[in-house]
């Protein structure tokens, strides 16, 4: 649009300027061809004119107009100061200057020369739109954002048409946080224009960006771009350079950071001085992980940032250092991360951030405790900061406390769950604290030692454990009731001592073992102990009862004899006779067992009871040697055909079969006999077997035990890990379905309030008509007028009043209705997470869903009762009563038309806002459960990359 077509000055206005008729025509002619978009031709004209006439004020005003239209804003400087010299103080002159004066940047001079404009103005309303306009345009490139916003809204006041000063305003406002709204109502009228100015597409822009819409953000930009593509003036290059970063941002936010460098270098083509171009490109070059590239174009947009003395050049350092910084910190660059702090610090004092940069550069000259000391701060702030307890973790690693860091990490992570270095340092800290990088050759008490630090609750099951490779070999006797296992006890010590021949009901669970002195000990199953003497020991075992047999946990017989120094014999009850109350103790024993010597009776060997125990035992990593007892009742070929029955059948679950007389052994070592029972042989296997391997033996039935606590541990922990993850899902599910119900209320919630509010005015209209029509007083004679007291005016109001206040009630009721429904889901997702993440995520959600729901509703309800009150006070009714009442037909149906017709917008006062404050609330609560299922994902991410690695490293030394 023309200089001319905006200010719509009329020729005749200037007629006492032109000596001569040709002056006239020449002077229309070059103002038709500026208005046609012609102004080259124009040009033309207006210079051929002043070539016979050189100080033609009027002439030089329109080439003045001209060489704006032609984006040589300098050149027309000189054509409107050569204008003023020959028709001083001209508003026309003065305006054209001030526009000239604001295009080639002399914001300041172009102010003040406007605002003699204005006083020359004399009312003139198209010239006092111009001023204002291009006022608001200058002080807004000054950073005076209110002033602009001032100067443009008297700019649309003077031409609600003019499309630029809409666009100007619009603009101005959403830099300003001002109402997004109506920011958007002036900049949806001024892309109505035909053209539409460049800057209204590219505040419209920003709103997509703002409304996280990318792709239509990238339009609107588009559109800017092209519109200013041939205009070369500081305006148009303004407009082009900020599209084009707009672009970049649109390509950030679709997640295209190759395309966002790209329409950053474009930029920096078109001003390759701007700090902002700069620090954006360093942000596209961080987005695609190129950080030294990043670090490179912020250290530029550094170097050429405007002043520090000024308080935007301070505020814009100030901000681009706090993204390098962040950067720098993410590159592990500690260099220029504390160069940033120093200069961060300099414009703002105690900068978190800052003070985080600093600790890790102290930490990294070995001064942990001072690192700590420039921590608190940070720590301590009120939003907290994941850098600053990441760098807190930092210092407990080095400090030597990987417990403390761990827990740092993780609060760093419950900030921001997607914290790569904060996750990395989590598995750092987990691996210190656990010592599960265990040295290949460890043995097995320093792999128990790193259990006792991974599963702390099982200390005791550990202890126990290790303990019993000290302890002399323990070895299990089993078999069938009545195979002679008590004899084979007898045999092996070389004395009488082992019960024999009690029932089933009596039997006890008996462990052998050395005792300075001959003895015994019955240990009850309440941990009772009763200790005897040898003789009396017996007494008592055979006078027990099945009640007082139930009572005892197990029998220790307490000997001195040299062979149990290296072993421990446990004598159980026969296999299936077994009591329910000793099985418990019995599995223990089984459990701890180094090796198991399993009875067969003679002739009854290899059932298939005895294969299922033996199974048992064999898939538990005991080692199992035959005994078949009671040899002495075998022929020789009985012998060696029970042995080969027993070997077929069993085989592969026992290591060999030796035959053995208990009673002959027994005899052997106490009465001299010569036949010994084969007891040399028994030796000899024993040795072979089990006394040989002691050691090994011992091992592997500590690992066995360690190996049951980490499957226990790792039962736990992978319920554990199951159950954040699965709590996570449900979060993330929940999340989802609150963006579902954020566009539903976009549309059926909106929808149906508008349709409710419709009927409510409908129906309040209709009873205002009514009494209307009880109030005034009709016309008598043709030139009268209906008419009202005051006091019928104020009755009016005060009925619309309470009818908008009844409407915006049962609207505040529904809406609260609806957001509950919507956001139900929340709470039982916050339920979900909180056995892995703790309360406060439920008072957390609880806390932003109420805040968010109140938000609405001052947003829609407060905000419209307080316009509504405001429309009925500031002019509405009184509108009604002395424009519309005096001519109106005294019928209800004309009365509430035309109450109707000027009655407030309440689809933009209300189903607007409620789209767009509904949809951004429901959203905001969506992203927080999102958080916490992140949180949640950490605790899984921390169980699993933690004490499960921990306990596979474990494992694997223990196989």
């Amino acid at each position: 649009m023309s200089f001319w077509s905006r200010i719509e000055r009329r020729l005749g206005d200037l007629a006492d300027d032109l000596l001569l008729d040709d002056y006239r025509d020449q002077v229309t002619q070059a103002r038709a061809l500026v208005d046609a978009g012609d102004p080259y031709a124009a040009i033309d004209v207006i210079e051929a004119l002043l070539r016979d006439k050189p100080e033609h004020g009027h002439a030089l005003i329109v080439l003045g107009a001209a060489r704006l239209a032609t984006h040589e804003p300098a050149r027309a400087k000189d054509a409107f100061e050569r204008a003023l010299r020959s028709r001083g103080g001209d508003p026309s002159a003065l305006c054209g200057l001030g526009e000239a004066l604001y295009e080639t940047g002399a914001y300041e001079e172009s102010i003040s020369v406007l605002g003699r404009a204005v006083q020359e103005a004399a009312g003139d309303r198209s010239l006092l739109a111009e001023a204002y306009r291009t006022l608001g345009l200058a002080w807004r490139q000054l950073g005076d954002v209110d002033k602009a916003i001032r100067e443009l809204r008297k700019a649309v006041a003077e031409a609600p048409g003019d499309a630029e000063a809409r666009a100007a305003l619009g603009e101005a406002m959403l830099e300003d946080n001002a109402d997004p709204d109506e920011a958007r109502k002036h900049l949806d009228k001024a892309v109505e224009a035909d053209p539409p100015p460049a800057v209204a597409f590219l505040a419209l822009g920003r709103l997509s960006l703002a409304d996280q819409v990318p792709a239509l953000a990238a339009q609107h930009f588009a559109r800017a771009l092209a519109l200013v593509e041939s205009d070369q003036s500081p305006p148009g290059r303004r407009i082009a350079l900020a599209a084009a970063c707009g672009l970049g941002d649109a390509a950030l936010g679709s997640r295209d950071p190759a395309g966002a460098l790209a329409h950053y270098l474009a930029a920096l083509a078109i001003d390759p001085r701007r700090a902002e171009t700069h620090a954006k490109l360093a942000e596209a070059h961080r987005a695609i992980g190129n950080y030294h590239a990043s670090l490179d174009s912020f250290d530029r947009a550094l170097q050429t940032v405007r002043p520090e003395r000024s308080a935007e050049g301070a505020e814009s350092k100030g901000a681009i250092l706090s993204r390098a910084l962040d950067t720098a910190l993410s590159a592990g660059d500690t260099t220029r991360a504390n160069r940033y702090a120093h200069d961060l610090l300099a414009l703002v004092p105690d900068h978190p951030r800052a003070l985080v940069a600093l600790a890790l550069a102290r930490l990294d000259a070995g001064q942990p405790d001072a690192a700590r000391s420039f921590l608190a701060p940070a720590l301590n702030a009120a939003s907290p900061d994941p850098e600053a307890h990441l760098a807190l973790a930092r210092v407990e690693l080095a400090h030597g406390d990987p417990d403390a860091a761990a827990r740092a990490a993780k609060a760093a992570l419950r900030v921001d769950p997607h914290h790569d270095r904060a996750r990395a340092i989590l598995v750092e800290a987990r691996a210190k604290a656990f010592g599960a990088d265990i040295p290949a050759d460890a043995d097995i008490r320093q792999v128990a030692t790193v259990l006792e630090r991974i599963a702390p609750s099982s200390v005791g099951d550990i202890a126990r454990a290790t303990a019993d490779l000290d302890q002399p070999l323990l070895v299990t006797v089993m078999g069938e009731f009545s195979s002679g296992k008590s004899s084979f006890v007898n045999a092996f010590i070389g004395a009488d001592i082992a019960p024999t021949g009690i029932t089933p009901t009596t039997a006890t669970i008996n462990v052998v073992r050395f005792g300075a002195e001959q003895g015994g000990r019955i240990v009850t199953r309440d941990g009772a102990v009763l200790t005897l003497a040898w003789d009396a020991l017996f007494t008592h075992l055979r006078a027990l009862t099945p009640d007082a047999a139930r009572a005892i946990d197990r029998v220790e017989i307490l000997l001195p004899l040299p062979s149990l120094e290296k072993i421990a014999i446990v004598d159980t009850p026969g296999l299936n006779s077994i009591l329910p109350e000793h099985e418990q103790t019995a599995r223990a024993f089984i459990a701890r067992a180094d090796a198991v010597v399993w009875v067969f009776t003679a002739g009854q060997g290899g059932k298939k009871s005895e294969r299922a125990a033996l199974e048992k035992i064999k898939a538990e990593g005991r080692r199992v040697l035959g005994v078949l007892n009671k040899r002495d009742q075998l022929s020789e070929s009985d012998e060696r055909e029970v042995i080969a029955y027993i070997t077929q059948s069993l085989g592969e679950l026992i290591e060999g079969v030796v035959p053995f007389s208990a009673r002959k052994a027994l005899a052997h070592k106490t009465a001299g006999e010569n036949d010994d029972g084969n007891w040399s042989a028994l030796v000899a296997a024993l040795e072979d077997r089990f006394f040989s391997h002691a050691r090994q033996l011992k091992r592997a039935a500590c690992a066995r035990r360690l190996s049951d606590v980490v499957a226990r541990a790792r039962t736990a922990i992978d319920s554990d890990r199951i159950a954040a993850s699965h709590a996570a899902e449900l979060a993330r599910d929940a999340a989802a379905q609150l963006d579902r119900a954020a566009a539903e209320l976009a549309t059926k919630s909106v929808d149906a309030e508008r349709r409710a509010f419709a009927e409510a005015t409908t129906s309040l209209y209709r009873r205002a008509a009514r009494e209307v029509l009880d109030l005034v007083q009709p016309r008598r004679l043709p030139f009268q007028s209906n008419s009202a007291t005051p006091a019928d005016r104020d009755y009016l109001i005060a009925l619309l009043d309470a009818g908008y206040e009844s409407a915006l009630e049962a609207g505040r009721r529904r809406v609260t209705t609806a957001l509950t429904t919507a956001t139900a889901g929340a709470y039982a997702a916050a339920a979900a997470l909180t056995p892995a993440l703790g309360a406060e995520v439920a008072s957390d959600v609880a806390r932003v869903v109420a805040d968010r729901t109140r938000l609405v509703l001052a947003q829609v309800f407060d905000r419209a009762r307080a316009y509504l009150r405001g429309y009925l006070v500031g002019g509405f009714v009184e509108r009604f009563f002395t424009e519309d009442l005096p001519r109106v037909a005294l019928a209800e149906d004309a009365v509430f038309h035309a109450l109707l017709r000027n009655g407030p917008d309440l689809d933009r006062e209300i189903a607007t806002p409620l789209a767009r404050a509904g949809a951004a609330a429901i959203s905001d609560i969506s992203r927080r459960l999102a958080h916490w299922a992140g949180v949640a994902d950490v605790a899984a991410f921390d169980l699993d990359t933690g004490v499960a690695r921990a306990l596979d490293t474990v494992a694997a030394h223990l196989r």
